[in-house]
């Protein structure tokens, strides 16, 4: 007989003709088949068996890039030959970002240590050791963090230190001396003692804690040394418990100021007079300074319940821009899909969080269950909108923040950096995961255990089926090892049904049968305990009753 025909539209709007069931004698039972085309995104909220076509389930270091699902690329670690002997609560990494000079536009990994910052890329790989003032210091108590002004380099160390500032000539290092302005201005006072700010407009903008924990203050235009508290100081959310967790740039000349429970912005920061503060919302505010990030206008932070964005609207006098009442948050929370798991972040170490747009993607670092550091990376992709992974790390590792540098030659590229307390690692790079301490040429490697769980196919029916088998088209490379697991629903059973063991580089279609599952709906899962495979798609086929289950390929 013949097999029946079924138009099926896909999401992106493209038509596609499919049997319904494959072609069978009169007294055969009906062959149907269920799979997916490609791999897009996670959605492990919702039932597995409700999920659209290419959502997985759970996908665990790897990338979906378009419709193909690989194990993501290994961290190396860069900081082995910088003379630092390392130890716990002492010379350790205690804050990092970018530094670029401006005349030469030659960048830096800055990283700030006990005694001294060292400036890393990788032509300087044994660094350059820019010291602090005689007796000062920097401590993990500190909560220290850098900023770049024009082409000084400021190391903000709380409320109790001075900070301290470096001319940025790397080329003839001096020291760094206390920023401490003995002699402001008339009617002006110096950089306040702090925990970070940011350089936006010509000015240095910083949280003024000897005011209060709501006060901002902006420093005169092209001078870091003097802020004029009459028309610079802007006391936000006055009277309230909230606190200032940090601040971002925004577009046409805003700061968008995030508080703990309520997020507010400052227009025309060029021309403090004659600026004014707006409240955007106090639906929910940011846990984490580090985890602001921005994409275009759109800004990515962590909240109370899980990742928010902050939306640009049209200013209908302009056509174009963003009008201070037009900037809105939303409702529901960008990370939906997956706030199953984000109930699993340490909220009471939240504040460590860190977080970084970069090649299209959100990072955000987060501490999970116990920990109390950045332990896990989930991952968003921009252009499939859509979470894609969870990362983990070798035991041990984490990461305290994101920083990008200009890297490598012919051609130089941008590339991504974890800095933790040990040192810096390039992200996105090897096979594995190569891990190791700052002034320590030892390093260890440790293979990627990637998971990709699909969703679980039902044939469009609640019946109960007898899975046979299934095929997983895929990419390997000598080395890849992984496994094929078929897991059925009601009843629920896990079978082991294929293992892989690559001995050479080849594409390939692996077919694999399904232990003699039975259950009313099956998922694919691999396991992948070395190389970086990539796969392509995946199906299933089963045995039931009755001509009007569908098959089903997204």
């Amino acid at each position: 007989s013949h097999a029946s025909v079924h138009v099926h539209k896909t999401l992106s709007g493209v038509k596609e003709v499919m049997a319904r069931y494959k072609p069978m004698g009169r007294m055969d039972d009906p062959i149907l088949t269920d799979g997916d085309r490609g791999f897009r995104g996670i959605d492990s909220y919702l039932e597995p068996t409700t999920l659209q076509g290419g959502t997985v389930e759970t996908s665990q270091n790897m990338r979906l890039d378009g419709d193909i699902a690989s194990v993501r690329k290994g961290i190396e670690f860069k900081a082995g030959n910088v003379s630092l002997t390392y130890s716990s609560g002492t010379e350790e990494v205690f804050a990092s970002t970018t530094f670029s000079d401006p005349v030469t536009g030659t960048e830096f990994i800055a990283c700030a240590t006990k005694d001294k910052v060292i400036l890393w890329n990788d032509q300087n790989d044994t660094g350059i050791d820019i010291a602090y003032p005689g007796g000062q210091t920097v401590a993990s108590g500190d909560n220290a963090s850098f900023v770049q002004a024009m082409e000084k380099l400021i190391l903000f160390r709380g409320e109790s230190k001075d900070p301290l500032e470096w001319d940025g000539d790397y080329t003839t290092p001096t020291a760094f001396t206390l920023k401490n302005n003995a002699t402001p201005t008339a009617g002006r006072i110096e950089c306040p003692s702090t925990n970070f700010g940011t350089f936006f407009a010509n000015r240095l903008i910083v949280p003024q804690p000897s005011d209060s924990q709501y006060t901002v203050i902006m420093s005169d235009l092209l001078d870091t040394d003097n802020f004029y508290a009459a028309e610079s100081q802007f006391r936000i959310n006055r009277g309230t418990a909230d606190r200032l967790v940090g601040f971002t740039p925004y577009l046409e000349n805003q700061l968008l100021v995030f508080f703990r429970n309520s997020i507010h912005m400052i227009n025309n920061v060029a021309l403090t007079n004659s600026a004014g503060v707006f409240e955007i919302t106090r639906q929910h505010g940011c846990v984490a300074r580090k985890s602001i990030a921005a994409s275009g206008p759109q800004m990515y932070f962590l909240s109370d319940d899980g990742v928010f964005t902050l939306q640009q609207g049209l200013d209908p006098a302009k056509g174009l821009g963003v009008a201070i009442s037009k900037v809105s948050g939303e409702a529901v929370p960008l990370s939906r899909p997956i706030q199953d798991q984000f109930k699993e972040v340490n909220y009471a170490h939240a504040d460590k969080a860190c977080g970084i747009v970069f090649d299209n993607k959100y990072y955000l670092a987060v501490p999970t269950g116990s920990s109390t550091t950045n332990n896990k990376v989930f991952i968003y992709d921009i252009l499939n909108t859509a979470w894609t992974s969870v990362d983990s790390f070798p035991a041990g590792f984490a990461i305290d923040d994101f920083v990008t540098v200009l890297h490598g030659s012919n051609p130089q590229t941008r590339r991504l950096f974890a800095v933790s307390d040990k040192g810096w690692h390039l992200v996105e790079e090897g096979t594995t995961d190569i891990t190791g301490t700052v002034g320590s040429a030892s390093t260890t490697s440790t293979a990627i255990s990637a998971k990709l769980k699909t969703r679980s196919f039902t044939l469009g029916n609640i019946d109960v089926k007898r899975w046979r088998r299934g095929q997983l088209g895929c990419e390997v490379s000598n080395g890849d090892q992984f496994t094929i697991k078929v897991n059925t629903i009601d009843p629920d059973r896990t079978n082991t049904v294929h293992t892989e063991n690559a001995t050479s580089s080849e594409e390939k279609l692996i077919r694999f049968g399904s232990g003699r599952a039975r259950g009313y709906a099956a998922s694919v899962e691999v396991d992948v305990t070395a190389g970086r495979p990539s796969f392509r798609h995946v199906s299933l086929e089963a045995i039931a009753g009755g001509a009007n289950a569908r098959r089903e390929i997204a």
